[in-house]
Formats: structure tokens, C-alpha cells, sequence
């Protein structure tokens, strides 16, 4: 007489589905920053004659325009900032039921 195994399969655990993560623009537009900003100093110091030109302008900024552009780069975080909360926001408010 041959002995028949009556065992059940054991059905396998499925992962949950995959949900795709939001975009986390805050690391994605200050890495582009970031990058720009990394592109151009090397473009600028690659070249003996351009990083001359630029301390020859840094040199001549008086100190009222010097503080102008320091505000307008300030300026330029806040409103960068400011976008990214809002469309950070705006998610928030998606993916809640």
C-alpha cells in the first residue's frame, strides 16, 4: 500500500503593494542648487584668467553693493524656501483621505 502525504500547500505571505513614495522636491531643487552652484565655482576656478576676473570683481564691489547681493542671494533662499513649503503642503494635502 503506498502512503498518500494529505498535507495542505502553505500559501506564501504576499508583500503589501507598492506604493509609490511622494517626490521629495525640497532634495531635489536644493540638489540642483547645490550643483549649480558646484558647476559654476568650477568653471570658474578651471581657468587661471576667469578666477582672476572674478576677484578682480569681488574686488570691486562697494560695500552697499556687496550687501545688496547678499540680500538678493538671502532673497533667494527665502523664495526657494517658501515654494518648496507650498508644494509640500499641497502634498500633504493629497495624500491624506
Amino acid at each position: 500500500m503506498t502512503e498518500q502525504s494529505t498535507t495542505a500547500p502553505v500559501p506564501t505571505p504576499q508583500p503589501p503593494a507598492a506604493v509609490a513614495a511622494p517626490i521629495r522636491w525640497g532634495g531635489v531643487v536644493w540638489g540642483i542648487l547645490l550643483t549649480a552652484f558646484g558647476v559654476a565655482t568650477l568653471y570658474i576656478v578651471s581657468s587661471a584668467e576667469r578666477a582672476d576676473r572674478v576677484g578682480v570683481w569681488l574686488g570691486s564691489l562697494t560695500p552697499g553693493s556687496a550687501w545688496a547681493l547678499a540680500a538678493a542671494l538671502l532673497g533667494l533662499v527665502i523664495v526657494v524656501s517658501a515654494l518648496l513649503g507650498g508644494i509640500r503642503a499641497a502634498q500633504r494635502r493629497r495624500v491624506r483621505p
